[in-house]
């Protein structure tokens, strides 16, 4: 017996009589009925007791029927899937990511993708803020740093590694920090919306309150602003490699090295996830794990 025929004798149970089998089936009544007949000549029982209106399965068709119906379910979500990516993927996906994290290693990810699949249009959104997905219709977001409690659903791909940096000069004129307590009487650049801000480190370096007097929610700014002498900064470490691998800025407090940032590929959760959207979440979490400034989390 096939897995068709015997979601035949499924449906008539479910269904209640051979005609509403048939219908919902898709099939002829004589189908139908021959298909069972074929059943129960290879099972050797009766399977329902028929009346001129419904069939009403017997206790060994209920039996047999609980044994079967979750295999026959697999076989058929199995068929689905497998005809489902061998179809083409369409339409249209918005991302959005950080400015500089998004330029440097999202947009070339999404050109392979892009490559891969010429019936896909992807509109990439940069912005140092956390924007309102539902707002801005973003189907996936990039997020670095910690996540606050939110209706997104999160799949965390990596980390990135944090520096403390500054220009040579800066340091020659105010002073090494040697312990992060030592920043409380430095310039830092600030990107928050506030005249303070709390820098973690390492348990050896626990935590300090710093102030400056350069603040600005851009990390190109903040970045900058530290290599002209403004303060003190702290960044991932990709946004500022090309300025330490020249000897323009240098890190400091290497011993306390803030802990990497997390990094999650974020969504609306209570929405039905097209394919399209599912196959760029893991090309994007599969390639950003393998960034060279990333270390992937276990």
């Amino acid at each position: 017996m096939s897995r068709d025929e015997y979601e035949v004798l499924l449906a008539i149970i479910d269904d209640g009589s051979l005609t509403a089998a048939a219908k919902s089936l898709g099939r002829t009544l004589q189908s139908v009925s021959r298909t069972l007949a074929a059943i129960e000549g290879d099972l050797n029982a009766t399977l329902f007791h028929r009346t001129t209106r419904r069939v009403e399965p017997t206790a060994a068709c209920l039996k047999f029927a609980a044994k079967i119906r979750p295999a026959v379910h697999a076989i058929r979500t199995a068929r689905e899937e497998v005809a489902d990516l061998a179809k083409e993927l369409r339409g249209s996906i918005r991302v959005g990511a950080p400015t500089t994290f998004g330029a440097d290693f999202v947009a070339p990810i999404i050109a392979q993708f892009l490559q891969a699949h010429a019936n896909i249009r992807v509109e990439l959104l940069l912005d140092e803020r956390h924007v309102d997905l539902a707002h801005h219709d973003i189907d996936i977001a990039i997020r670095l740093g910690r996540l606050p409690d939110s209706n997104l659903r999160a799949k965390p791909i990596g980390a990135l590694r944090r520096v403390v940096f500054g220009a040579p000069h800066y340091f020659e004129l105010h002073g090494w920090p040697a312990h992060p307590s030592d920043l409380a009487t430095h310039e830092c650049i600030l990107r928050q919306d506030t005249k303070r801000e709390t820098w973690t480190f390492n348990r050896a370096g626990g935590s300090v309150d710093v102030t400056g007097r350069f603040r600005s929610p851009s990390a190109m700014a903040c970045n900058q602003a530290a290599l002209a002498g403004a303060g003190i900064g702290r960044a991932p470490i990709f946004q500022v490699q090309s300025l330490l691998d020249s000897g323009a800025v240098v890190t400091v407090l290497d011993a306390f090295e803030p802990a990497p940032a997390p990094m999650h590929l974020v969504w609306l959760s209570g929405r039905t996830i097209p394919r399209r959207v599912r196959t760029l979440i893991d090309f994007l979490a599969v390639r950003l794990a393998c960034v060279g400034c990333v270390t992937s989390e276990s």
